[in-house]
């Protein structure tokens, strides 16, 4: 299943859960290193400190990105 469909299938069972469907619902824990979060937290106080146009430029590179490797 490709990331687009995984995105689609998850969205229409949040959506059956919220109208009421018990069974859709579910949860699953993803481990992330240390290191990692903390270059995360580095990354988005940078980002943050930002003007507005270059906050939107940036995310707009790194939504490229996350396309470019869902590929």
């Amino acid at each position: 299943m490709t990331v687009h469909e995984n995105t689609l299938q998850s969205l229409q069972e949040a959506l059956d859960y919220v109208k009421g469907d018990k069974n859709k619902g579910r949860t699953f824990y993803v481990d992330i290193p240390d290191t990692e979060v903390e270059q995360a937290q580095i990354l988005w106080r940078k980002i943050t400190s930002l003007s507005e146009p270059c906050k939107r430029q940036a995310h707009g590179y790194i939504d490229g990105l996350i396309q470019a490797a869902a590929r």
